[in-house]
C-alpha cells in the first residue's frame, strides 16, 4: 500500500476491496483491542 495511488482497473479495485475485507475480518475493537495491546506491551517489557 502507498500514500498515493491511482487505481482504475476493475481487477485492481477488487484486489483492494478483498484486502480491506480481510483486514476488517481480523480487526478487534474495545476491550479485545485493549487486551491485545496490553499483551504486546507486556511482551516488550
Amino acid at each position: 500500500m502507498s500514500g498515493y495511488l491511482t487505481v482504475t482497473q476493475p481487477s485492481e479495485v477488487a484486489m483492494y476491496a478483498d484486502t480491506f475485507a480481510e483486514l476488517a475480518d481480523t480487526a478487534v475493537y474495545g476491550a479485545q483491542a485493549r487486551a491485545l495491546i496490553a499483551a504486546a506491551v507486556d511482551a516488550l517489557r
